[in-house]
């Protein structure tokens, strides 16, 4: 039994092998394997049956592989790519949570009628000022610079 086991660890010396989560190329084309088996588990087509045995050899193709370069290079694209695909995502889920916040602001800012706000047209801060009739000077807590607004009741 050792014999066995000895000349199969013999064999894959030097071979790219199972590398599991660490490569994303793997992981994809397990995945991929897995949904063909189920479409054609309801299908029973030629085709997707086709595709399945090519992604089989594909990976024995990977695994056997002496190339091992070549084949961490794969994975670190496939990686990058998911990367780069969750990263917008998110940067999406946020934009919108932002928006949301806004909205919230604007619809808060309207419902007070005894305050103005305007921002400081230089260094962009939003000031919180009481609603007077006229000019007024103003001063920037932030910057510091002066300037005035008008607001009519």
């Amino acid at each position: 039994m050792y014999g066995l086991r000895d000349r199969f660890y013999r064999f894959m010396e030097g071979r790219y092998g199972m590398r599991g989560l660490q490569d994303g190329l793997q992981v994809l084309l397990y995945a991929v394997y897995f949904v063909l088996v189920v479409i054609n588990f309801f299908a029973r087509s030629r085709i997707v049956n086709g595709l399945e045995l090519l992604l089989i050899a594909y990976m024995l193709f990977r695994i056997l592989s002496k190339n091992i370069p070549a084949r961490e290079n794969e994975g670190r694209v496939i990686t990058a790519f998911f990367y780069k695909t969750r990263d917008a995502f998110r940067f999406r889920q946020a934009n919108a949570q932002e928006k949301s916040r806004q909205k919230a602001i604007q619809k808060e800012r309207k419902k007070d009628k005894e305050h103005i706000y305007r921002e400081c047209p230089q260094c962009g801060a939003t000031l919180r000022l009481p609603r007077k009739k006229g000019n007024h000077g103003v001063l920037c807590p932030r910057c510091g610079n002066k300037f005035t607004v008008k607001c009519g009741r």
